[in-house]
């Protein structure tokens, strides 16, 4: 979760691409991958209003 808070506040969050590899250290390339890439693009819009 911080890491992916810290992807959108940092600004690494514009592409799925971006967020991949932002994330790429702290998350497996297994079937929830998508999903998560997913979740944070969602969330990012309020996480930048936070």
């Amino acid at each position: 979760m911080m890491a992916a808070i810290a992807c959108v506040k940092e600004g690494h969050a514009s592409t799925p691409e971006q967020i991949k590899d932002y994330m790429s250290g702290n998350i497996c390339r297994c079937g929830a991958y998508v999903g998560i890439v997913a979740a944070i693009e969602q969330a990012a819009p309020q996480i930048e209003r936070s």
